[in-house]
C-alpha cells in the first residue's frame, strides 16, 4: 500500500484544525477569541497559499477538489480570525479617542522644490507655539492625542512629511534627509511669527529632520527654538542596531546591505488591514502590551503611505549619519524611548543624551515600542508641556 504524501496532506489538515478550533473559541463565551485568532492568523496565509498552489499544479478532479477544501478552510481559519480583531477593536476603550476627527486650520505652505505640503494649525493664536513632525509611512494624525490634550493652551502646528498625508509627493523625486529639513524650513517661516520661538518635537524620521534642520540652521536656532523634543529616533547606524531581524554571523557590511534593501523595497503591500499586516506592524513598530486599537491605527497609517514613497524615504532614513548635528541643538531637549522600541532601540537615545549640551529628561519608557505617542500618550504629552515650560524658563530675563 502507497502511504500518503504528508506534503499533500499536511496543509488541510492544518487548516481545517485552526478553523475548527477558532469556531469552538468563537462560541464559548467563557473564553476569549483571540488566542485562537492569533493561532489563525499566523498559519491560514501559509495554508491559503499552499492550497492556491497546489490546485494550479493539478488536474485531477479529485487532487482538485482537496485543493479547493484547503482554500474553503484555510478562508475560514482567517474569517475568524479578522472578525476576532475587529471585536477587540471595538472594544478598546482608547478607540474613540483615535478615531476623533480633527478640526484644524489649513495653511498653505510651498516647500523650496514647489511641493505642497499639507499644513494644519490647532489651538489658539498667540499661544507658545509647538511644531510636530511626524515620522515615516506616518502623517500628522499620529500626533492626534497630543493634538487633543495640547490645543486649547497652545498654538499646535502639525504637517504631513512630502508625500505622505495629505502632502503632494515630491515634485522632482526628492525624498532625502535634506529635502525633509528645507520642507521644515517652508513649515517655520510660514507658520512661527519672526518675533517668536516654537517647541520643535519630532518623532523618528521626524526628530532626524529636526537635528538636519539645526544642523543648517545652528546660528539661528536659539533666535528661532525655544525647547526640542526627540522622540523614538536615531541618528547614525540605524540598520546595523534595529532588533526587526537580528542576524548574527553575517558581518555588518553586509547586514547594511541587505537593510537598505529592506527599507527601500517597493513591495507591495495590502492596502486595507489582514490579520497578518496586523501582527506585522504589531512586531516592528509597537510591543505586545499595546491596545488592538493602537495597533489597528498604526497600521492605518502604515497602509495608507504610497508604494514609492514609503521606498524613496525608507532608502533615504537607512543612510542618515546625523549625531553631529546635535553640536547645534543648545536648547533644553527632551529625549524619550520605548523600551522594547525595536526599530530605535535605546542605544540611540543613550547616545544623543550623551552628545546633547543642554538635556532637559532622557526618558526611556517600559512596555512601549516605536510608536511612543500612540502608545503611552499621557507620558508623551507630559514630555512635550515640560518642554513648552522649560523652553520659557530659559527664555525669562535672569531675576525674573
Amino acid at each position: 500500500m502507497k502511504r500518503k504524501s504528508s506534503r499533500a496532506t499536511t496543509p488541510a489538515r492544518e487548516a481545517q484544525r485552526l478553523g475548527a478550533e477558532a469556531a469552538r473559541t468563537a462560541v464559548d463565551a467563557g473564553r476569549p477569541v483571540a488566542a485562537a485568532a492569533d493561532r489563525a492568523a499566523k498559519a491560514a496565509g501559509p495554508a491559503i497559499a499552499a492550497g492556491a498552489a497546489r490546485a494550479r499544479r493539478t488536474k485531477h478532479p479529485l487532487a482538485r477538489g482537496a485543493a479547493l477544501s484547503v482554500l474553503a478552510a484555510g478562508g475560514a481559519a482567517w474569517t475568524a480570525a479578522y472578525r476576532a480583531d475587529r471585536r477587540r477593536i471595538a472594544a478598546d476603550p482608547v478607540k474613540p479617542g483615535l478615531d476623533f476627527e480633527l478640526h484644524g486650520r489649513p495653511l498653505a505652505v510651498r516647500a523650496g522644490d514647489g511641493t505642497d505640503l499639507r499644513v494644519r494649525v490647532f489651538g489658539p493664536e498667540g499661544a507658545p507655539t509647538i511644531v510636530l513632525v511626524h515620522g515615516w509611512t506616518c502623517a500628522l494624525e499620529f500626533w492626534t492625542l497630543q493634538i487633543q490634550a495640547l490645543q486649547d493652551e497652545f498654538r499646535i502646528v502639525a504637517y504631513d512629511l512630502r508625500g505622505h498625508g495629505g502632502s503632494a509627493p515630491s515634485s522632482g523625486g526628492d525624498y532625502s534627509i535634506d529635502a525633509q529639513r528645507d520642507d521644515l524650513e517652508a513649515v517655520l517661516r510660514a507658520a512661527v511669527p519672526a518675533d517668536e520661538r516654537a517647541v520643535l518635537v519630532g518623532h523618528s524620521l521626524g526628530a532626524m529632520t529636526i537635528v538636519a534642520w539645526a544642523a543648517d540652521h545652528g546660528a539661528s536656532l536659539t533666535d528661532r527654538v525655544s525647547a526640542v523634543g526627540l522622540f523614538s529616533t536615531g541618528l547614525d547606524d540605524l540598520i546595523t542596531s534595529s532588533l526587526i531581524l537580528p542576524a548574527p554571523g553575517i558581518g555588518p557590511r553586509v547586514q547594511q546591505e541587505l537593510g537598505q534593501l529592506l527599507l527601500g523595497s517597493k513591495l507591495p503591500i495590502p492596502k486595507r488591514a489582514t490579520p497578518i499586516s496586523s501582527r506585522v506592524v504589531r512586531y516592528v513598530a509597537l510591543c505586545g502590551a499595546a491596545s488592538p486599537a493602537t495597533v489597528a491605527f498604526s497600521e492605518q497609517l502604515v497602509l495608507s503611505c504610497p508604494r514609492d514613497v514609503r521606498a524613496n524615504t525608507g532608502s533615504a532614513v537607512s543612510r542618515v549619519e546625523l549625531l553631529q548635528g546635535l553640536d547645534a541643538i543648545d536648547v533644553p531637549t527632551t529625549v524619550l524611548v520605548g523600551r522594547d522600541d525595536r526599530l530605535t532601540p535605546p542605544v540611540h537615545a543613550e547616545r544623543m543624551t550623551a552628545a546633547l549640551s543642554d538635556v532637559l529628561e532622557m526618558i526611556e519608557l517600559p512596555d512601549v515600542g516605536h510608536m511612543a505617542p500612540l502608545e503611552a500618550p499621557e507620558r508623551t504629552t507630559a514630555a512635550i508641556r515640560a518642554l513648552v515650560a522649560a523652553g520659557d524658563r530659559a527664555a525669562a530675563p535672569v531675576g525674573d
